[in-house]
């Protein structure tokens, strides 16, 4: 068995919640993988053999199992956002963070007869090209150098757990539209249209995820939770206008043999009794350091992998020891065994490297300086 092969099964035994000879260490950070590397912003988005021979040489000084993401472009973000992305170099400086652009309203209401008319597919194809930077195209590079990137991580022994990402029809409008517009004039003034909407957009990605998958080999994937959780919307609004992406895309990837990967950013205290139907030992649930790691544990039990939840805060400002404390003491808790560590959410782009090997390090030594815990 070689490498990438031994850290597969040890991120697939941890999915079960099975024994394992440690714990994974599965980081996401692609600008901290840029500045850990001394590499300007704009080189980073743009120079993918540069992009993907950082991110393995970070990797390997982490000794990581695996990763979130072997390359990445902000212009991906555009599309999933239905929205501008300021971008290192041209709206900003070298090497200064991309940022998303919700430009107020940069769709318009009128836009979703216009989806009705045309299909999401054509719909979508047209307003990218015309309101998003024509991110589709500025992507073509991107995609073509993805194939080359993931034989270098194979090459290395490192898997990748994400491959892409699944966007609910939410998330989709929630940028468009901008945040205001989308939650007072459209969820609560339009609720049959929105969701006859939702059903276009849902039924097209169902398809297309599917053959995303077939085309990619992929092994698993995010399922996106950033504006849907309980700090922005009601656990029945979950359920009216959430839910039923959430439930189809797991199905999906069930069918498709496919790790689903619920990325939760925020607070999701108040709706983690929504993940208890799906079968334990088949998903993670991704969390930032804002959901309660412990909750979570006690919720869904002890047969639901758990990632995440490193404080970005502790990470930047934070002491090696406090972040190996904060990992050990983590894993007292909710682990050792369903555990993968990893960042709340993406590294920060101006963590301190000691601190993310630290975390790495107190990772891979828990079972060693916990024996009694095998």
């Amino acid at each position: 068995m070689g490498k990438y092969e031994e850290n597969w099964e040890r991120l697939m035994k941890t999915v079960r919640c099975e024994p394992v000879d440690r714990v994974p260490f599965v980081p996401c950070g692609n600008a901290y993988m840029a500045r850990a590397n001394g590499i300007v912003m704009k080189d980073y988005i743009t120079d993918f053999d540069l992009a993907c021979e950082a991110n393995i040489k970070e990797l390997k000084r982490l000794d990581a199992d695996g990763t979130q993401s072997v390359i990445f472009s902000p212009y991906l973000l555009g599309t999933q956002w239905l929205s501008r992305c300021a971008m290192p170099g041209i709206d900003l400086g070298d090497d200064d963070m991309w940022q998303v652009m919700e430009i107020p309203e940069n769709m318009k209401f009128e836009d979703y007869e216009k989806i009705k008319e045309m299909g999401w597919d054509a719909w979508q194809a047209q307003f990218i090209a015309e309101k998003c930077d024509n991110n589709w195209e500025n992507l073509k590079p991107f995609f073509a150098a993805n194939p080359h990137a993931y034989e270098r991580f194979y090459e290395e022994g490192i898997p990748c757990v994400c491959d892409f990402l699944m966007i609910t029809p939410f998330e989709y409008f929630c940028g468009g539209r901008s945040l205001e517009a989308f939650m007072v004039d459209d969820l609560f003034e339009e609720e049959d249209l929105m969701l006859e909407i939702f059903d276009i957009v849902l039924e097209h990605n169902l398809k297309a995820y599917r053959q995303q998958i077939i085309d990619t080999h992929a092994k698993g994937v995010w399922i996106g939770g950033w504006r849907t959780g309980p700090d922005l919307i009601s656990p029945d609004m979950f359920d009216t206008f959430v839910k039923k992406s959430f439930d189809a895309y797991y199905d999906l990837c069930i069918e498709m043999d496919v790790l689903p990967i619920f990325h939760l950013d925020s607070n999701w205290d108040l709706m983690l009794d929504k993940f208890t139907h799906y079968k334990p030992g088949t998903f993670v649930m991704a969390l930032d350091s804002k959901t309660d790691a412990r909750k979570c544990r006690e919720m869904l039990g002890p047969n639901v992998c758990i990632l995440g939840d490193v404080p970005c805060e502790m990470l930047t400002f934070g002491t090696p020891d406090e972040v190996k404390a904060y990992v050990t003491n983590l894993l007292d808790d909710i682990g050792p065994y369903g555990v993968m560590i990893a960042s709340g959410c993406d590294i920060p782009s101006d963590a301190k490297p000691e601190n993310v090997l630290a975390m790495a390090e107190a990772t891979h030594a828990y079972l060693d300086t916990h024996p009694e815990r095998r």
